[in-house]
């Protein structure tokens, strides 16, 4: 079964033995085809879309997948993913984010990794790789994923969890392009008036194929309104206003990064007429900065990784944009103290010309950056990411609850920084 066209991305296919469907929030396979009985060959993308998963010279192409199986107990089950893994020798690889991939889960909200797997070269494709999955399965209904996915329809659970508490309120930040709502929860001790405090504005996911940060994210709310001293502490001292997902509609889609309009939203925040995420987000920060208040600081999470991890990367803007000697000498703070917490992290300059990071500080004053981090540890310095490396070396992906429980970290950096950045 293959496929036509981008927007068709939800389907059940007939096995011979089982149902393998992606009508689901999230779901998502560029093809599938029944090889012989329970083995499959398995495309993440078509050929024609991995062109543009990233737009643009600059930047690095990635794919999601996510699809259900029905009628799999006691049945071993094989996959083929093929995988074309560059386009060009030099390219990142098309798994940067995750090469460790697949996940399965028997409820869509616990998963595991499956560990019997292998790689092989495509003798079909030049360069190709296949990687070759196989699993029994326990139960009658399944989920297989990229990786850990971050869903819309999970988001909304997790807000039914935890929107009685009384230092959260659940927003609305905007709008996307096909009229899905953006969360935005916010927290803090609301007993003590707004104008002590900082405020911190955080959004995740302009780029669904990087779904460590929508986890991440969630592992500060857990420890924001937990009864930990520290996170009573960060709510005194800040309003925390969290955006997990801002590219809702491709999260929805299953998309590893590409926007309906094929347009990349992390390029679209300095634009006169952005995409409409990225306006409606716009809009409740102008409406914000209106009221009289301030922005302190505003990041902009991509991956996410774990304290412990050499693969972070903090995108931060060149110090001398900062005009004034006190805030520059503050955002140089903000990095010394994050990197106390997340020790292997490294940072570079970047204009981010266009991107949300740039635009923090441009149009709201923020001391802002980007943050990345993979789900996996890369031992290899000087060298991109390839399948045959991680493969060779037996490397692994972090655990779910090692990456929610660095979201803590964070905060407990701007607690810090709150008393020393002054």
């Amino acid at each position: 079964m293959q496929i036509s066209g981008i927007k068709e991305r939800k389907f059940k296919y007939k096995a011979k033995e089982i149902l393998i469907s992606t009508d689901f929030d999230n779901g998502a396979l560029g093809k599938i085809k029944e090889k012989e009985i329970n083995v499959f060959d398995c495309r993440p993308y078509e050929d024609k879309e991995y062109k543009y998963l990233f737009p643009g010279p600059d930047q690095q192409a990635c794919f999601c997948f996510h699809f259900r199986l029905d009628g799999c107990k006691d049945k071993k089950i094989k996959f083929l993913f093929h995988i074309w893994e560059r386009r060009k020798e030099k390219d990142t690889s098309i798994v940067y984010a995750n090469p460790d991939f697949p996940v399965y889960s028997y409820d869509g909200r616990n998963w595991e990794r499956i560990n019997n797997k292998s790689l092989v070269n495509d003798s079909e494709v030049k360069d190709g790789k296949i990687i070759v999955v196989e699993q029994k399965f326990k139960k009658d209904r399944a989920w297989i994923s990229y990786q850990y996915p971050y869903t819309s329809t999970h988001l909304d659970d997790y807000i039914k969890i935890i929107k009685d508490s009384p230092f959260c309120t659940v927003e609305i930040a905007g709008y996307s392009t096909e009229r899905r709502k953006i969360k935005q929860i916010s927290i803090t001790d609301f007993e003590i008036p707004l104008k002590k405090k900082k405020i911190a504005w955080f959004t995740g996911l302009q780029h669904p194929a990087e779904l460590g940060a929508g986890w991440g994210l969630e592992g500060m709310i857990d420890f924001l309104l937990s009864e930990n001293i520290v996170a009573k502490e960060a709510r005194e001292r800040y309003v925390f206003k969290i955006i997990p997902i801002v590219n809702i509609d491709s999260v929805y889609e299953g998309r590893g990064n590409i926007h309906s309009s094929l347009k990349n939203l992390n390029r679209e925040w300095e634009k006169p007429d952005p995409v409409s995420e990225v306006r409606s987000i716009k809009k409740t920060l102008d409406e914000w900065k209106a009221q009289g208040n301030p922005i302190d600081i505003f990041i902009d999470f991509h991956g996410f990784s774990v304290k412990e991890d050499e693969s972070w990367y903090l995108v931060v803007l060149p110090e001398k944009i900062y005009k004034d000697e006190k805030q520059r000498n503050e955002y140089k703070k903000l990095i010394e103290v994050i990197k106390k917490y997340i020790p292997f992290a490294r940072s570079g300059p970047h204009p981010s010309i266009g991107f949300a990071a740039g635009t923090g500080y441009r149009q709201y004053g923020a001391l802002s950056m980007s943050i990345d981090g993979y789900v996996y540890r890369w031992p290899i310095k000087g060298k991109s990411p390839d399948l045959s490396s991680y493969y060779n070396l037996g490397s692994k992906i972090w655990g779910l609850k090692d990456i929610k429980a660095c979201g803590a970290e964070f905060i407990k950096a701007l607690v810090q920084f709150s008393k020393e950045g002054r």
